[in-house]
């Protein structure tokens, strides 16, 4: 029997595997399997927790969740469409990567330009962490009462939302409430939900890192730089804590 020769099948190899097809979601977007999934795949009817990045032509990360380790979650049918179409090819424990024109990136964000974005295309990572029952965002509910209703209104509401269940508050979405209310100048809340946090993810460096700076616009530089602390002992690199607990110490 005749056999082709290694450097006969590693040509072959090279020339089959460039002959495959591009695969593409359903909405025409090129996307690869960085890893395969085997959990259930994601609907428009899900939310999802990812770990997500996002580069631009040039290679420049303009968005990235693992930066900072904490995963973001996501309701499906919150999204565009076009995120919709695109996201239903991945299964949780998946990783992969769209490929998608600028134009079309920008139209599915609904945005007008939040990013400045070079190239004709951006790059997306994303890494299905788990599929969840369909529930909101409660840091984003709490957005939306805040604007309507005051920061008092609001407060009320995170503390029956975390109580009830009602919507989701991973350690990302109970970071940005508490910086709802560190922007409103409810310093107490903010510390409140934040302390919380910590509480909840104790080796998060990231939510160490803001507790500090809640109590450092409180007027308590010594629990800041108690946190501060701990969110450098986590994270090393976390440049940020290193220059503020100079800064504290001066």
């Amino acid at each position: 029997m005749r056999r082709l020769s290694p450097l006969c099948l590693l040509v072959f190899l090279c020339s089959w595997s460039y002959a495959q097809p591009e695969m593409k979601t359903p909405n025409g977007w090129t996307y690869e399997v960085l890893r395969a999934g085997s959990g259930p795949v994601l609907n428009a009817h899900n939310g999802a927790l990812t770990h997500n990045q996002l580069t631009d032509a040039k290679g420049r990360v303009l968005v990235s969740t693992y930066q900072i380790n904490v995963p973001d979650y996501q309701l499906m049918s919150d999204l565009s469409p076009a995120f919709q179409q695109a996201f239903s090819v991945m299964q949780a424990g998946g990783k992969y990567r769209f490929h998608i024109p600028v134009a079309e990136f920008q139209d599915a964000m609904r945005s007008q330009g939040s990013l400045t974005l070079s190239g004709g295309q951006v790059m997306w990572d994303m890494e299905l962490l788990e599929v969840l029952p369909p529930k909101p965002d409660g840091a984003r509910l709490l957005a939306q009462t805040l604007k309507q209703e005051g920061p008092d209104a609001a407060f009320q509401q995170y503390r029956f939302l975390l109580s009830s269940g009602e919507a989701y508050f991973g350690e990302w979405e109970v970071n940005q409430a508490g910086y709802l209310f560190l922007g409103q100048g409810k310093t107490a809340e903010a510390i409140e939900i934040l302390s919380e946090n910590v509480r909840n993810h104790p080796n998060s460096a990231n939510a160490n890192d803001s507790l500090a700076e809640a109590y450092l616009k409180a007027g308590e530089p010594a629990m800041a730089a108690k946190y501060y602390e701990k969110s450098l002992n986590l994270n090393p690199q976390n440049d940020n804590a290193r220059a503020m607990l100079a800064k504290l110490r001066e």
